[in-house]
């Protein structure tokens, strides 16, 4: 407080010099302080038990605590006083805003948040095998066994709780085991690998018996940030997750953006289940929900596993990687590559040197992908346990987009050194609709001469179209349902298809979508150009991941607001699930579990709506890279010509492409994110438009589909 009375005495006696002064000051100490925390986050990451640490973090919150409540109020009585400039007041705002923590709450939060980790991070579940398997077919079968035995133990007929049985069986067993699954990597490799049901039941059933731990925690946790957050003026903790955005109508621009994109979603989640029915049979309704855990994935975020069910042929790129003989080296030297081919910067000599890209020597490490800025002189960093597939190598260039960010605001003052937290995750991920251009997967040798020629080649004449034609609201009246009935617990109606919306943006024709008549077995899907089938593969990775990490925030949002029905709020969870992505549990869920909690962004307590929010604008961005590197200047009004389809749109080497990141990321937060995107890309407004005419090719392949086979849409 004596801190406080003196700057105010400064300021009433002295002249606005003082007030410059007085912000390098608070940048200068946030640049220290964001340093310090860099440092202990980067140790904690490495080796979270070091000892030492806790004692350092400790002393840290302290300092800056008291600092920053100091700060704040200066600056608050400077604001009222009208004495700051506009640029000040934006840095005031910054460093002011979010919840605000006394000392003794911080260090609660910090221990809490590190219980949650510890849940998360070293979940770990053994059971017996005598052949002391080590590939994933091997693991498969001793998975298997352990069920049949646990069967055979009760003297069981199959019914949906074999699974969930023996997953709480071996959820608390770990001695005397030889075959063990540790953390999310183990068990994301074996539900993208197994296609047997009973064995994705336990894994899914087994990961989430694990969690449930999360929940008295994480509970408390909440109650701790809404306290802080109310006494900086948020209604609860997801009112100030929210403010980040920048975004006053959050929620209905979200749910817009939602229903924009849903029409596509709900064609891809149509076709996909149907070809789910022909593996798994009845387990999979044909005009319901799809069971979770048959998706290939942990948290049904991301599809692309299911492709080779899906498609005749797949284009695997994890081999030809293999093939090639890349290391993890060169991957992210390939990475760094098209950067610097659009005159980005190069990787600092720091980052090659501290940054960490294997567990070789780094066996505690938890190694969720970080891009760290250290707030110290070139100093960027990469958190990485790569492997060596496609995968790792989009992870590799998503977090170099955020280096690439660190990189270019660099010289900006300490409080604008960040970046409204969604257009952060988009840098790297518009990097990769143009790695995924058929030239430069040719470019890296991942395809070939001939399939470089066949990605281009019209299929219309082979595929039998016809100029007959359905519109979009033909195909949908046809096929979607009004009302499903799964079970007693779950009954839902669906919403009409509000065809106003569109699939296509005004000026594309409803008839574009020439309808395939007359083609036997699956000749649709046999003819699949290399085009169709890298598109289709990204969507089954793109796609699902909007309706799911909307789910993710919108439900944390009840949760921290206190809208749920306290006595259901893990069916909660589910209904929401059900009424987004179009998901069930394959057994009902009870009052135990926290299921939200399976997913690492809830114990790592990570706002989710960025990655939904960034997944419109990654094609806005592209979009407008694309039309810089073809016309050779930016914005650009006029469409792409008919010759360039968005998702071939090759920006490698595009200087003018690279200038317009460089625009928007050497700005930080100096401005508000949505006049940065207006006077770099003559936009502001997030739209579904650039992601619908990316997988416009799609669209028209699944409506062939949907209409070929009478596929239902619709949960």
């Amino acid at each position: 407080m004596a801190i406080f009375l003196l700057w105010l005495l400064f300021f009433n006696t002295h002249s606005c010099d003082n007030i410059y002064k007085f912000f390098d000051e608070i940048n200068e100490n946030s640049r220290i302080f964001n340093s310090i925390g860099a440092d202990i986050a980067w140790d904690a990451s490495l080796e979270p038990n070091k000892e030492g640490l806790a004692e350092r973090a400790a002393k840290y919150q302290h300092k800056k605590i008291s600092w920053q409540h100091d700060a704040c109020r200066t600056l608050s009585a400077m604001h009222q006083r009208l004495m700051l400039n506009t640029t000040q007041e934006r840095q005031a705002y910054l460093l002011c805003r979010g919840p605000k923590y006394y000392f003794k709450e911080a260090r609660e939060m910090s221990n809490l948040y590190e219980e949650l980790q510890s849940i998360y991070s070293n979940v770990e579940v053994c059971i017996p095998d005598s052949k002391y398997s080590t590939n994933l077919t091997e693991k498969e079968d001793a998975i298997l066994n352990y069920i049949s035995k646990v069967k055979l133990y009760l003297n069981m007929e199959h019914t949906e709780y074999d699974s969930i049985i023996s997953a709480k069986m071996s959820a608390g067993r770990v001695e005397d085991s030889l075959l063990c699954l540790k953390g999310e990597e183990d068990f994301e490799k074996m539900m993208e690998f197994s296609r047997k049901p009973e064995v994705l039941e336990w894994l899914w059933s087994v990961w989430r018996e694990k969690i449930q731990k999360m929940r008295e925690p994480y509970k408390r946790l909440v109650d701790l940030e809404n306290k802080a957050a109310r006494r900086n003026g948020y209604k609860d903790i997801g009112d100030a997750w929210r403010d980040e955005l920048e975004l006053p109508d959050l929620r209905s621009v979200s749910r817009q953006l939602y229903n924009a994109v849903k029409p596509l979603y709900a064609l891809l989640h149509g076709v996909v289940r149907f070809c789910l029915r022909r593996v798994y049979g009845d387990v999979v309704d044909e005009r319901g929900p799809i069971p979770a855990h048959l998706l290939g994935n942990l948290w049904s975020q991301q599809w692309d596993s299911l492709a080779d069910l899906i498609l005749p042929s797949v284009i695997n790129l994890d081999d030809r990687i293999k093939n090639l003989g890349w290391t993890v080296d060169d991957m992210i030297k390939h990475a760094e590559d098209y950067y610097i081919s659009m005159g980005l910067p190069a990787m600092t000599k720091t980052f090659w040197r501290e940054s960490v890209i294997t567990r070789d020597s780094h066996k505690k490490a938890r190694c969720h992908g970080t891009a760290a800025d250290m707030f110290k002189n070139g100093d960027f960093r990469l958190l990485y346990c790569s492997g060596m597939t496609f995968e790792d190598y989009y992870v590799i260039h998503h977090e170099m987009g955020h280096i690439q960010y660190y990189m270019a605001y660099e010289k900006q003052p300490a409080i604008f050194r960040q970046a409204n937290s969604a257009l952060h995750e988009s840098i790297g991920d518009a990097i990769m609709y143009g790695v995924m251009a058929p030239q430069h997967l040719h470019r890296l040798r991942l395809i070939n001469d001939s399939e470089l020629f066949i990605a281009n080649k019209s299929h219309n004449d082979k595929l039998g179209v016809t100029e007959n034609t359905k519109s979009y609201e033909d195909v949908f009246t046809h096929n979607t349902l009004s009302t499903t009935t799964f079970n007693e617990n779950y009954k839902k109606v669906t919403p009409k298809y509000n065809t106003n919306l569109g699939f296509y943006e005004d000026h594309i024709k409803a008839n574009d979508a020439k309808l395939t008549k007359g083609v036997d077995n699956d000749e649709i899907l046999d003819l699949l150009s290399i085009d169709d089938i890298l598109i289709f593969k990204q969507a089954l990775n793109k796609l699902p991941q909007i309706p799911f990490s909307l789910l993710m925030d919108e439900y944390r949002w009840k949760y921290f607001e206190g809208s749920l029905e306290k006595d259901s709020l893990n069916q909660e969870f589910w209904k929401m699930a059900l009424e987004l992505q179009g998901i069930v549990p394959f057994s009902h869920r009870e009052e135990e579990y926290f299921d939200i909690g399976a997913k690492f962004h809830v114990s790592d307590n990570t706002p989710y709506i960025r990655y939904f929010l960034s997944s419109f604008l990654q094609h806005q961005l592209f979009e407008n890279l694309c039309k810089a590197a073809v016309f050779g200047y930016r914005n650009a009004k006029q469409p792409l010509p008919d010759t360039i389809s968005l998702n071939r749109c090759d920006i490698y080497g595009s200087k003018c492409a690279g200038k317009i990141l460089k625009d928007i990321m050497s700005r930080g937060s100096s401005q508000h994110w949505q006049q940065i995107l207006k006077e770099t890309t003559g936009r502001m407004e997030i739209s579904a438009a650039s992601l619908k005419r990316y997988y416009q090719p799609l669209y028209k392949l699944l409506t062939r589909l949907v209409v070929k086979y009478d596929i239902p849409i619709g949960w």
